[in-house]
Parts: structure tokens; sequence; C-alpha cells
């Protein structure tokens, strides 16, 4: 018999085993532990022969060995040493199940359900069979409905991207949230004459600042003398609009450029609803004239019209 099972060996893995004591349960009076070796349920031989009311743990594995004389089945069996055996008696410690000393000193031999209808066939008994019908129509699926939980436990509820995006996004909305507040009251301290507009003027300012996320001054040099948006620079030249400047702009890759563009927060033209808008660097306007030049077209004659951002109404105009 011990000649047949070392020409069906178990299972001994190159690599690290994943082991965890999933279940610490019983049948009919006698300890059954349940354990996820490499994320599938496996007994402990010893105690499967408790159970079974076989006396000594071989005899079980010569049953089996006898069954399996032509073939062994696929990861059918288990043999734990070293580290292995060391890691899952450190678990059952921690789980607070107490082990013969044997195990302690030998190999930890595990069953895996490839081996049940075996186990039938080799110990055929009344309690043999509920016993392995305990294991399909209870252990085996509890088992299997708590490995899917804890996998998608695993799982992150957003990608590291989602979640930058839903956290500046959420960051927007707070800043325009408390921009908005403070420019409504601002708007009725207005109406009704009881601020001097000097102060208006400067808490003005504060709310800018807020939907900005930083100060104005901050902003001076990025949006200083020659930095355009796409309507600005399309009402320079005869029949441009801003909708095709806005193309040539993403035609020649400059739509999000870091060193060439910025983005700020504005209203949307005829909504109450704050939107994300580019202006572009003198460097980036000088391209897409070039650009515009070459397809035909032509600056208009008379443009005397400042950039927004020179403008002086874009100057912080505190007290």
């Amino acid at each position: 018999m011990l000649l047949r099972m070392s020409e069906h060996p178990p299972d001994h893995a190159a690599n690290h085993r994943s082991l965890a004591v999933r279940f610490v349960g019983g049948f009919e009076g006698w300890s059954l532990i349940t354990v996820a070796c490499d994320h599938q349920p496996a007994w402990l031989v010893t105690e499967l022969a408790w159970v079974l009311g076989v006396e000594d743990p071989r005899q079980l594995l010569m049953g089996l060995a006898e069954r399996w004389r032509e073939q062994c089945p696929a990861n059918a069996i288990v043999e734990l040493d070293g580290d292995d055996r060391r890691e899952l008696l450190d678990k059952l410690d921690r789980a607070h199940v107490v082990l013969p000393r044997e195990h302690h000193r030998k190999p930890i031999t595990l069953l895996r359900a490839a081996a049940l209808d075996d186990l039938i066939a080799c110990f055929d008994s009344t309690s043999a069979r509920r016993f392995v019908a305990h294991l399909r129509e209870q252990v085996i699926p509890e088992f299997h409905a708590f490995e899917r939980a804890r996998q998608a436990l695993e799982q992150p509820i957003l990608s590291v991207d989602a979640a930058t995006i839903a956290a500046n996004r959420l960051e927007s909305e707070r800043r325009s949230f408390e921009a908005g507040a403070l420019d409504r009251l601002l708007d009725r301290l207005s109406d009704a004459a009881l601020v001097d507009p000097d102060l208006l003027t400067a808490h003005r300012v504060v709310a800018s600042e807020l939907a900005l996320g930083g100060s104005l001054e901050d902003y001076r040099e990025q949006l200083a003398h020659g930095w355009s948006t796409p309507t600005q620079i399309a009402a320079r030249w005869d029949g441009m609009t801003a909708m095709r400047c806005g193309k040539l702009i993403a035609h020649l890759g400059l739509k999000g450029s870091r060193a060439h563009s910025r983005a700020y927060l504005t209203k949307a033209r005829g909504h109450l609803r704050t939107v994300i808008s580019h202006v572009y660097s003198p460097a980036a306007v000088g391209l897409i004239e070039r650009e515009l030049r070459s397809r035909g077209y032509h600056p208009c004659p008379v443009n005397a019209e400042p950039t927004a951002f020179a403008n002086s109404a874009w100057e912080p105009n505190c007290p």
C-alpha cells in the first residue's frame, strides 16, 4: 500500500501556498476544521479519519491509495511541510485550535473535495454518506460564498484615477458652493446699499479666489498680456469662429498642454452653471495664428479690443 502511495505522491507546491483557517466547526460531535488551501476547501486527514471511524489516519490514506492505483485525482491530496506547515499551525493557534503534538513534528496532510467520492467508496457507511452530504450541501457552498465575498471586498471601490477625479470634482463643487453663497449674499447687500461699494468689490475678489482655490495674485503672470481664449483669438480673424478655433487648437495638440494652456472657472454663457475654460500662452497664440494664415484666413482690419486677461478689471481691486 505504501508503495502505491509513492506512485501517486501528494501535491507538493514548489511555491508558497495560500493558507487560511476558514471555518472551525464540527460534525456529530467531532471537530471539523475547513482550511482554505490555495482558495479551495480542504480538511485535515486526521479529523476525517476520526469522523469516519478510522483509528489510524494512515489507514484512510492506504484505502485511498488502493483506489488511486491507476491514477490519483488532480489536487486531491496536499502535504504541508516546512514553512507551509508552520504557517498553518500558527493560524490554527490564532484561531484557538489545539492539534495533537504529532502535527507539530510531522507534515500535515489535507484532503480536498476531489477525494470525497473516493472516501465514500472506501468507507461506505451511513455516517460516511451523511458526512459527505454535510460537506457538499453546507460547508462547500458556504466556503465558496465566503471566498466570493472576500474577493469582492478586496477590490477597490474606485480605481486610482476615478478616485482622483471624484476628489477633484468634490473639491471643485465645494469651492463653487462657497463662492456662490458669498456672491449671492453680496448681491443682497449691494441691492440694499448696506455696504460700501469698495468693500463689496474686495469681497467679490474673495469669492473669486474661493472658486479658483487660490489667490488671484497667483494668476497674474499666467493670465498676463498675450494670453487669449479661443473666442478672443477667433475675434481677431475674419471668418473664424470660436468653435473652429477650438478644433484647430485640438488639431495642433495644444488643448490641455501644461506648458501653453491654463484652465480657469467661468460662468457658461446664458446659464448659471460654472464651466472650465482655457486660456493659451503667447507662444501658443503665435502657433495658432500661423496655422490660420496657412489655411487662408486673414486678420480683421481693425482690432483694437484688448484681451480680457490684460484688462484692468481682472486686477484685484482691494481697498
